[in-house]
C-alpha cells in the first residue's frame, strides 16, 4: 500500500485584501463541498467544511472582520446603527465592564438625569414645599423642623437640579450627619427622622400637580435608602432616659424662685409635675385657663396641642397644685428687663406673653437650661420614672403621659425607688423662704377594724 501524498494548502492571492479564502472540492465520490481556510488559532492553521457555498461565505465573513478587528469574537448582525454608533456601543460596553449591563447603566441615567417638561433647582422646590405643607395647616414648630433639615441637604448637595439627585447623594447626607454634641455620628433614630422628611419631600416632587408645573422628577431617590428597624434604633438609644434627681429638682425650683420674679416657675412645675412636653406647652399657655380645672384636679391635653395628635388627661397631684398657687397667674415684666425682642419666636407664636411663656423667654429657658445641665425631655422623663416608682402603675402612667405600656415598661421601669418617687412628688415651694422643700408624708390610712354583728 503506498503512502498518502501530504496535503498541499491552498493559499490566497497576495493580493486579496484577507487570508481567509473559500474553495471548492469534489471528493471520491463526486459530491462537492467548500472548504474556508486561512486563520490561526493557538499558533495552528484551521479549516472549516461546509456543504453549502453560502454557509461557507458566512463564516467566511465574519472570521474576515473578526481577523481585521484583532481577534474581536463577532456576530454578523443586520442592525440600523451607523458604524459611529457601533464602535461608541462596543466603547460603553468596554468602560462597564462586568460591573454593571448597558441597560443598568441606561436605566439610572435617565431616572436622575432625564429632565422633565418643568425643571426647577432644589432650593426653588423647598420653598413651594413648605408654602404648600404651612397651607395644609401643618404646626409652625414642625414647619422650623423641616426647613432646617431640608435646608441642609440642600446646602450640602450645592442646589442641584431637582431631578439630579440620586440616592447615593441622600445616603451620603444621612452619614454626614452629627451627634448633638458634634463628637460622634448622629443616632439611628435621627437617620430615620431626616429620611423620613427627605421622603415625603421628594414623594411630592414626583407627584404629578398642574399648579406647580409637577413632576420634578421621575423617580424617588430616597426610596433605595436604606431605614433602620424599631429594634436596631432601640440598639442605638442610651440605657436609660435622663432624670433629675429629687435633691436637684428642688435646687431648680429654690433658683427659680428668685430668678428674674419666678418668671419660669409656672412652666417648670408644668413639664416636672406634670409631664407635658415642652412642644406642647406652646400651645397649652393661651389656653391655660380652659383647660386646668383645680376644682377636679385634671389637665387636659386635647388631641390639636398633644404630640401625638391624642388627647390625654393628667392627675394634678398635692405638690403640682401648690406650685401653680404660688407661681402667680400674671407674671410682671421686671423692672431691669429690656423691651421684647420682636424675632423672639415664642412671643410671635402667642401674640402676648402669658403666664406660663413670659417676655422673652426663649432666652431664659435656654440659660436656665444651659444653668442646670438639663438634656432634651428630662423633665418629662424625670415625672414618669417617678411616678412608676411610687404608684407602679404602668396603665396609670401611660394615660397620663400619652404613651403606651410598652414604652412605660421598656424605659421607665425600676428606674427609681419608691422612696425617690415620694420625695419627688413632695416637693413644695416655701413663700416665706422662697425656697423648694420638702412637704411631711402623708400617713398611710389605718385599715378600718371589723366588726361583728
Amino acid at each position: 500500500m503506498g503512502r498518502q501524498a501530504k496535503r498541499t494548502r491552498i493559499l490566497a492571492n497576495p493580493n486579496a485584501a484577507s487570508t481567509i479564502t473559500v474553495k471548492a472540492f469534489v471528493d471520491s465520490k463526486g459530491y462537492s463541498y467548500f472548504m474556508v481556510q486561512g486563520w490561526k488559532k493557538d499558533g495552528k492553521w484551521q479549516r472549516k467544511q461546509y456543504k453549502d457555498r453560502t454557509a461557507a461565505e458566512t463564516f467566511a465573513a465574519m472570521k474576515r472582520v473578526e481577523v481585521e478587528n484583532k481577534g474581536r469574537a463577532q456576530r454578523m448582525v443586520l442592525s440600523p446603527l451607523t458604524d459611529g454608533q457601533h464602535e461608541e456601543a462596543l466603547q460603553c460596553f468596554d468602560r462597564l465592564g462586568e460591573t454593571y449591563s448597558l441597560t443598568e447603566a441606561i436605566t439610572f441615567f435617565l431616572k436622575h438625569h432625564r429632565p422633565p417638561e418643568f425643571t426647577v433647582r432644589l432650593a426653588d422646590a423647598l420653598k413651594l414645599y413648605l408654602d404648600i405643607r404651612e397651607r395644609d395647616g401643618l404646626r409652625p414648630l414642625t414647619i422650623l423642623a423641616l426647613k432646617g433639615s431640608l435646608s441642609a441637604f440642600v446646602k450640602s448637595q450645592d442646589n442641584p437640579w431637582t431631578h439630579e439627585v440620586a440616592a447615593q447623594g441622600v445616603e451620603a447626607f444621612l452619614r454626614s450627619l452629627e451627634s448633638r454634641d458634634s463628637e460622634g455620628k448622629a443616632t439611628r433614630k435621627t437617620w430615620n427622622n431626616y429620611r423620613t422628611n427627605l421622603h415625603a419631600f421628594f414623594e411630592w416632587c414626583s407627584t404629578p400637580d398642574k399648579s406647580t408645573n409637577r413632576p420634578f422628577l421621575f423617580e424617588n431617590p430616597v426610596t433605595a435608602v436604606r431605614v433602620f428597624s424599631a429594634r436596631q434604633v432601640r440598639e442605638g438609644q442610651d440605657d436609660a432616659p435622663a432624670t433629675t434627681t429629687p435633691a436637684d429638682v428642688m435646687r431648680i425650683f429654690s433658683t427659680l424662685m428668685r430668678w428674674r420674679g419666678g418668671a419660669l416657675v409656672r412652666y417648670f412645675a408644668y413639664t416636672y409635675f406634670a409631664g407635658i412636653r415642652p412642644v406642647e406647652m406652646l400651645r397649652f399657655a393661651p389656653r391655660e385657663a380652659q383647660l386646668v380645672n383645680l376644682k377636679t384636679r385634671t389637665i387636659t391635653i386635647p388631641a390639636n396641642v398633644s404630640k401625638t395628635k391624642h388627647e390625654r388627661k393628667v392627675t394634678i397631684t398635692d405638690n403640682l397644685a401648690a406650685w401653680l398657687e404660688y407661681a402667680p397667674a400674671t407674671v410682671a415684666k421686671p423692672q431691669h428687663e429690656r423691651k421684647a425682642n420682636s424675632s423672639d419666636y415664642h412671643a410671635a407664636r402667642l401674640k402676648q406673653p402669658t403666664a406660663i411663656i413670659p417676655t422673652n423667654f426663649r432666652n431664659m429657658k435656654g440659660m436656665a437650661r444651659a444653668h442646670f445641665k438639663l438634656s432634651h425631655d428630662e423633665t418629662r422623663h424625670s415625672f414618669i420614672s417617678y411616678h412608676v416608682a411610687l404608684h407602679r402603675s404602668l396603665g396609670d402612667a401611660a394615660l397620663q403621659a400619652g404613651n403606651s405600656e410598652t414604652i412605660i415598661r421598656r424605659h421607665y421601669l425600676n428606674l427609681h425607688p419608691k422612696e425617690d418617687g415620694s420625695e419627688f412628688f413632695r416637693i413644695v415651694p416655701d413663700t416665706k423662704r422662697r425656697r423648694a422643700v420638702l412637704a411631711p408624708e402623708k400617713e398611710a390610712n389605718p385599715a378600718p377594724h371589723l366588726v361583728a354583728v
